[in-house]
């Protein structure tokens, strides 16, 4: 019988392999780490718990949301809880709310601002600089939106392409300022969404529950695919750990894109390598403060866009959930993106935690004396780098991996996009679709 294999048990591997079982369609799962999730994992440290990352369940996919209600019941419930950004010692709504600019800037210059924006040119173009300032001017955008950017992707702002916005900025602009400013808060633009679902114990429960519903002799941890070979555009075979061989059928791939080209036999021509190698992920480290008092605030992150610090957004798992911290005691955890030759990602664990743990301090968002524990975790390829050429890039990569007839691509870092767990969900029903169409052929 046809099967689907499936490289990587994050949350688009194991949606893939979900639906194959749901279909009673033949599968086998391989993750290359001892747990599965991939980059969207709870960790315990002793009565606490925090993800790896400030990762949301939206309800944008009817099935999706159905899905992890039903395998969590009661321990999945939507909360809304605020974010802000924090500038200048100051603490401003996000998102951005114009009566907060008002307090930041004054209402004179806020003024002078938007009638800059309102009659300026509007011209787009194609980075993330030349779009966020067409909309709100090159003061606001460099306060709150550029110097952020450059620091999450490790890029200019001019050569980031405008495609990291995503639909963050959606009905986000000078317009729906006056109307705010006139009409109150009550008329606030929905562009982002304060409301989401989350689990009791962390995001790490929707995929753990996941790979309970699985056969478990189907699924694989610590067994990473360290080549694939292909003959007369089929995929003939994976090799496991460098030793164990499988047979495929049908290969479903969503290990980064960079890595799954290099492991290709025979390998793919020089100009597709070269495309390869321009490939970059923003890795991720996770400074966590284990805390002796209640609470620190009430947001759900809160986001540093200026370059004084190293870190892009801190978040208090407790506010969350209030099961992820032991009563009276809480957690911070501290984002701070880089490359693997950065000073913060080859830095000492002792000195890492003293640097990152002083800012904070220095914030004012917790004591020294009220640290009872520390621990830190690296996140390898967190965020594909959407530089300004890298859709031209990508669809020549796509345009050679469509030869392979057996070949599917799932998941942000395989198929290089910024996505979201319903992303993937929707994804792995469309390909797991797709293949079952091809067996009926």
């Amino acid at each position: 019988m046809k099967n689907i294999s499936i490289i990587g048990g994050g949350p688009a591997g194991l949606g893939v392999a979900f639906y194959s079982d749901k279909n009673k369609y033949s599968y086998e799962l391989f993750e290359a780490n001892e747990i599965f999730g991939g980059n969207c994992i709870t960790y315990k440290h002793n009565e606490f718990y925090f993800d790896s990352g400030a990762h949301r369940l939206h309800d944008k996919d009817t099935q999706t949301t159905n899905l992890f209600k039903s395998l969590l019941n009661k321990n999945l419930k939507l909360i809304n809880i605020p974010s802000q950004i924090y500038r200048d010692g100051k603490f401003i709504d996000f998102p951005i709310s114009p009566l907060n600019l008002i307090k930041y800037f004054g209402l004179i210059k806020c003024i002078r601002e938007g009638i800059k924006i309102i009659f300026s040119k509007n011209n787009d173009g194609n980075s993330f600089k030349s779009l966020v300032e067409s909309k709100y001017g090159k003061e606001i955008s460099k306060l709150f939106l550029l110097e952020y950017s450059e620091k999450l992707w490790g890029e200019k702002a001019e050569n980031l392409s405008k495609n990291i916005a995503g639909k963050r900025l959606k009905g986000l602009n000078i317009y729906t300022f006056i109307i705010e400013v006139f009409l109150g808060k009550k008329k606030k633009t929905k562009h982002l969404d304060g409301s989401f679902l989350y689990p009791k114990f962390g995001i790490g429960t929707l995929f753990s529950a996941l790979a309970n519903q699985l056969n478990q002799e189907n699924i694989h941890k610590e067994s990473k695919v360290t080549k694939i070979k292909h003959h007369e555009n089929y995929i003939k075979e994976i090799q496991i750990n460098g030793t164990e061989i499988k047979k495929i059928h049908n290969l479903v791939s969503s290990m980064p894109l960079n890595k799954m080209l290099k492991i290709l036999h025979p390998s793919p021509p020089n100009e597709i390598l070269n495309l390869a190698d321009k490939i970059k992920f923003r890795n991720v480290i996770l400074v966590v403060f284990f805390l002796s008092k209640d609470r620190i605030n009430k947001n759900g992150s809160m986001y540093f866009p200026s370059k004084k610090y190293p870190f892009t957004r801190v978040y208090e798992p407790k506010n969350r959930s209030k099961s992820m911290s032991p009563n009276n005691n809480t957690s911070l955890a501290v984002e701070i993106p880089c490359f693997y030759n950065e000073e913060y990602w080859n830095m000492e664990e002792q000195h890492l935690k003293k640097s990152i743990s002083n800012y904070l301090i220095d914030i004012g968002l917790f004591k020294k004396s009220e640290i009872i524990g520390s621990t830190v975790k690296k996140i390898h390829n967190a965020y594909p780098v959407l530089s300004l050429n890298y859709q031209e890039n990508i669809t020549q990569i796509n345009k050679y991996l469509s030869n392979f007839k057996n070949l599917h691509l799932t998941g942000r870092n395989s198929l290089f996009t910024y996505s979201h767990i319903h992303d993937q969900m929707i994804s792995a029903r469309k390909i797991l679709n797709d293949i079952l169409k091809d067996h009926k052929k």
